[in-house]
């Protein structure tokens, strides 16, 4: 039998996005591998997210949402974190250093993240209690300042200890 990675299917943004959609639209539940760095540390390229429809209620400040965002080709997946609102529209934003806002409609949200798998363990700093602080941190620029030197250290650790 041959390991998962090999039978891993690629498929396109704008694909994932929906395929996405029609998942969640039946109330199933959609896992797929993270690529980039938008919202490192708390995700990472790699990391196994799981996608669920969203609840009667409206997303909170701090969730961690995948949304299709609207580009010049079509539209992208992307799973950011939502740091404001601006009238009826929340603005969302990668944890990352230099992230840039984008402003997105209800319309265009697919779901919250409900899981993060990385290695085989679940990814919980970051998806907990503390996310509305990560998010205010993150749009008034603070996050990266506390969050660098910090990540620096624990890079060095990890990769001296070959767990990178």
């Amino acid at each position: 039998m041959k390991p998962l990675e090999e039978k891993a299917l690629t498929l396109p943004n704008a694909a994932v996005a929906d395929l996405m959609r029609a998942v969640l639209d039946r109330g199933g539940l959609f896992g797929f591998r993270a690529r980039g760095t938008s919202m490192t540390p708390f995700l990472r390229d790699g990391d196994t997210l799981t996608i669920a429809p969203l609840a009667v209620e409206s997303p909170r400040i701090g969730d961690v949402l995948a949304f299709s965002y609207p580009t010049g080709n079509g539209s992208r997946l992307v799973v950011h974190r939502p740091v404001g609102r601006r009238g009826r529209n929340l603005v969302l934003q990668g944890d990352a250093s230099g992230s840039t806002p984008e402003i997105i409609s209800s319309e265009d949200i697919l779901g919250r993240l409900v899981k993060a798998v990385r290695k085989g363990e679940h990814v919980r700093l970051g998806l907990g209690p503390e996310r509305g602080l990560i998010a205010w941190l993150s749009c008034t620029g603070v996050l990266w300042g506390l969050v660098w030197p910090m990540w620096c250290q624990v890079r060095k650790i990890l990769a001296a200890s070959m767990l990178w």
